[in-house]
């Protein structure tokens, strides 16, 4: 998982966990409050028809149709004396006994709550408000029912009203629907921050890592741009500064190493002068041969430590277009000598460049054709091939048909054709620095001397090499 994905599943996990801890106390308050209110609205309106039917004035049945078609979502219903139910017939409608779970909503106007006097059945005084019993919520099928008795002339009048338990769940949903609505809108905005607080670490991270990819591939111009939080920035800095003393560093590798190599120089002007003013011997000839070594060795040194320091670590060229220089450049001595020259090309789009310097690939191209020059007759034809393998690695073959390379000359500066080996030495070492090898074949009339070029985009173990 990567950085910037842990750090917006940290931010939406925490969030979530901390809605949800949220969302379940609200829920259950948000249901216990719809359901007390839907109830205190049913006793409110019980306590109003049962005060009318108390005070005898009015006709009940007017009354509870009014209050049904106003309040058709808490159903009334009233149970005259007589067992005659008024207005919703459906309801369950019954005395109002001791055993029911009682709820006082007296309206604190005084009075028994039991029956009237027998004055008051009589008729007497009936502009007097009667008596009513205490509100009672009654747990029934699908609901719970609200009732209160009233005192009437003619006896016991029992006022019902029905809270339905649909009409509870569907006011608990409209209200959880709006709280759910809000937590959604929470939840978008801790992951839009997340993301943003993971941009803002990510990204300079990931910049590091590209500028250190560039740096191991040898772009020493690579730096990274130091943004972000401290922490982050602190990095960026710390990388800038190592790729910047690795350059210093290279630097004066190679200013050390060129200013090693002129101060040999002269001591070995003196010793080849030395050399030269002996007498002729077997032993002066090894002398001789020992010296070309070296001054073929602090050539070789001279000329890595004037290489231009923009090569950095790991140089590069494309092999086809060094190749075709290269040949043109040979063009007009083999045409002289009548060869017939190809150049065959099979390279795929995107492995042409090697890991290796334009000049070293070139330096190693001359010493072979330079080698074909000076040990084919005339006339021999000579083909130069590059061609992908595979994994960013090319094929160089540089074909004669003449004789081929023994293979004992890949022995380090031997050669039995008369030259000091050099060719092969400088072939081999360009090859062995890509992270490839030097190969000698031969295969029908054609004589290879193949080079296996590493990718520019490769790793090279050079502790291997």
């Amino acid at each position: 998982m990567s950085l910037r994905t842990s750090i917006v599943a940290l931010g939406v996990g925490a969030a979530v966990a901390v809605l949800v801890l949220f969302a379940v106390p609200v829920a259950i308050s948000t249901v216990e409050a719809a359901r007390d209110e839907a109830e205190q609205e049913a006793v409110t309106l019980v306590q109003g028809v049962a005060d009318v039917a108390a005070s005898g004035t009015g006709t009940l049945e007017l009354v509870v149709e009014r209050a049904n078609e106003r309040r058709n979502d808490t159903p009334l219903a009233i149970l005259l004396p007589d067992g005659t139910v008024l207005g919703d017939t459906d309801q369950p409608c019954g005395a109002v006994t001791d055993g029911d779970d009682s709820t006082d909503a007296s309206d604190g106007r005084g009075g028994d709550r039991g029956r009237g006097s027998d004055d008051d059945r009589d008729g007497n005084d009936l502009d007097e408000l009667l008596p009513v019993s205490a509100t009672t919520v009654v747990g029934v099928e699908d609901g719970r029912s609200v009732r209160i008795a009233a005192v009437t002339a003619e006896g016991d009048a029992v006022v019902c009203a029905f809270v339905e338990d649909d009409e509870v769940l569907g006011d608990v949903a409209g209200r959880l629907g709006g709280l759910g609505a809000a937590a959604l809108v929470v939840l978008a905005l801790v992951t839009a921050a997340a993301l943003l607080l993971a941009r803002r670490l990510a990204r300079p991270l990931e910049a590091a890592t590209a500028t250190a990819d560039r740096l191991a591939l040898g772009d020493l111009e690579a730096r990274v741009p130091v943004t972000g939080p401290r922490e982050v920035r602190r990095v960026g800095s710390a990388l800038n500064r190592l790729a910047g003393r690795i350059d210093e560093l290279l630097t004066l590798e190679r200013e050390t190493a060129a200013d090693l190599s002129h101060r040999l120089r002269t001591p070995l002007m003196a010793v080849r002068l030395d050399v030269e003013s002996l007498p002729a011997s077997s032993a002066k000839d090894e002398l001789d041969a020992h010296f070309d070594d070296l001054e073929r060795t602090l050539t070789a040194v001279i000329a890595a430590a004037r290489r231009p320091q923009r090569e950095g670590a790991a140089p590069s060229c494309d092999a086809v277009d060094v190749t075709r220089e290269r040949l043109d450049f040979w063009a007009p001595l083999l045409e002289d000598q009548g060869r017939s020259t190809s150049l065959v090309i099979d390279v795929a789009p995107g492995d042409g460049p090697v890991r290796c310097a334009a000049e070293d690939l070139a330096a190693t191209l001359d010493a072979l054709l330079e080698n074909v020059v000076a040990h084919t007759p005339e006339g021999v034809a000579v083909e130069v091939a590059v061609s992908s393998i595979g994994g960013g690695q090319v094929h160089l073959d540089v074909r004669d048909r003449g004789p081929g390379v023994p293979p004992e000359a890949l022995l380090r500066g031997r050669s039995d054709r008369g030259s000091t080996g050099l060719g092969l030495d400088i072939a081999r070492a360009c090859a062995e620095a890509t992270g490839g090898h030097l190969e000698l074949a031969r295969i029908d009339d054609w004589a290879f001397v193949r080079l296996v070029l590493g990718s520019a985009d490769s790793q090279v173990d050079l502790t291997s090499t």
